[in-house]
């Protein structure tokens, strides 16, 4: 459900930022990285409390900052 919701978040309102854009956000590698890492383990320990709201909002953080790195960074 995370993924999916991150999926569509995405696609309605990040996707349309050019990729060339020089929002603050969108500009260091490391931010990209260092939520896709916290993402991990909120996803985790969703998964260790059993907490389905842990597990949706850890795996939605993740999936949105892959999507930005590919759209944006990946080259």
């Amino acid at each position: 459900m995370g993924i999916m919701g991150a999926f569509i978040y995405f696609q309605t309102s990040e996707s349309t930022v050019p990729k060339n854009s020089n929002c603050s956000y969108l500009a260091p590698v490391s931010t990209d990285i260092s939520a896709l890492i916290a993402g991990i383990i909120v996803q985790q320990k969703g998964i260790a409390y059993n907490d389905n709201w842990l597990q949706f909002i850890g795996s939605a953080v993740a999936f949105i900052h892959v999507q930005q790195f590919l759209k944006h960074k990946a080259k």
